[in-house]
C-alpha cells in the first residue's frame, strides 16, 4: 500500500483487472449497532474499540480498471454532505491520475448518503452529474420509493442523471461486460447490490454494506441494526460467503480500515477469514 495522505487505501491486481480502493472519508461507528444483537463482550475481542464503544471506519469507493473500461463503485458523500471531512473521492481519484470524465460506468451498491451522495455536484442553483461521461447503474427497486416520493435526495442526486440520460435502472443480477457484473443482495436496503469482478486468473467481490466490517463475515448473524430487513441481509451475506469460499474470490470490505481485502473459507457452517495480499 502506497503512502501519502491521499494514497489509495488498498490496491490489488487480478488477472487483467486493477482494483483500487479510494478513500472518501474517515469516521467512527457504534460496534453495538454494527454487530446487533451481539453484546460488546461478544463482538469486541481483537478489535480496537474506543471507550465509548465506537470503531474506526472508512468510507471508500472502488475503482475497477479492466478490459479498457474504468468503472467506479459508489460515489462517496459528494460536495454537500460531510463538508468538514479532510478527504474526498475526487481528490483520491486525482491522486491516482484519474479524472471524473475518465469514468465510463458508475455502479451504486445502494443509495445511502455515504455511497450515493456524490452522484451529482452543485452547479450554480442546480445539480449536474459528477461523472459526465458515465452511465450510472442502480437497482430499480432501490430507487423506486424515493422516485415515487420525489424527495430531495431523488431530485438532487438522481433526477439530474435522468435529465442527462445517464441513469440505468436494472432488475436483479446482470453483467455490464465480461469483467464486471451486479448481483442483487437485498437486506441492508431493499435493492442493495454487490459488484462481481471476474478475470481469467480469479474473481473479486465488492460488498458495499453487505458486511460493514470484516467481523460481519466471521459472524454473519450479527447485523447492522439499521438494515431494511435483518432476515434478508443475513441471507444475502451467507450466500455471498458461500460463493466467495467456493470460488476463492477476493472479498473487498470497503468500510474496514484494517482488513479491506480478505479471503473467506468455510469450516462447516463457520466462516474463516484471512487477510489477502495487496499490491505495494
Amino acid at each position: 500500500m502506497a503512502g501519502g495522505r491521499h494514497a489509495p487505501v488498498a490496491v490489488a491486481s487480478l488477472g487483467g483487472a486493477r482494483l483500487t480502493l479510494l478513500l472518501d472519508a474517515r469516521g467512527t461507528i457504534s460496534g453495538d449497532r454494527v454487530f446487533s444483537p451481539a453484546s460488546r463482550e461478544e463482538w469486541s475481542p481483537g478489535l480496537t474499540v474506543r471507550r465509548d464503544g465506537e470503531l474506526a471506519i472508512h468510507c471508500t469507493c472502488l475503482l475497477i480498471e479492466a478490459g479498457g473500461q474504468r468503472t467506479l463503485v459508489d460515489t462517496g458523500f459528494g460536495d454537500s454532505l460531510r463538508t468538514d471531512r479532510h478527504h474526498s473521492l475526487l481528490v483520491s481519484l486525482d491522486a491516482v491520475g484519474m479524472r471524473p470524465e475518465d469514468i465510463g460506468w458508475v455502479i451504486l451498491t445502494h443509495t445511502h448518503g455515504d455511497h450515493a451522495g456524490g452522484t451529482t455536484r452543485r452547479a450554480g442553483d442546480g445539480w449536474v452529474p459528477t461523472f459526465r461521461e458515465a452511465e450510472y447503474v442502480v437497482q430499480d427497486r432501490e430507487v423506486a420509493a424515493m422516485r415515487d416520493r420525489d424527495d430531495a435526495f431523488w431530485r438532487t442526486r438522481f433526477q439530474p442523471l435522468v435529465d442527462h440520460g445517464q441513469l440505468r435502472l436494472i432488475n436483479g443480477d446482470g453483467a455490464l461486460d465480461g469483467y464486471v457484473a451486479c448481483r442483487l443482495t437485498p437486506g441492508h436496503t431493499r435493492g442493495h447490490q454487490a459488484v462481481m469482478i471476474s478475470t481469467p486468473l480469479g474473481d473479486a467481490i465488492f460488498l458495499g454494506d453487505l458486511a460493514v466490517l470484516t467481523r460481519n463475515l466471521e459472524h454473519p448473524e450479527w447485523n447492522p441494526s439499521w438494515a431494511w430487513s435483518t432476515e434478508e441481509d443475513i441471507s444475502s451475506r451467507r450466500a455471498i460467503i458461500a460463493l466467495a469460499a467456493r470460488t476463492g474470490a477476493l472479498v473487498i470490505v470497503g468500510h474496514d480500515p484494517e482488513r479491506p481485502f480478505v479471503h473467506v473459507a468455510l469450516d462447516g457452517d463457520r466462516a474463516k477469514v484471512t487477510d489477502a495480499p495487496r499490491d505495494a
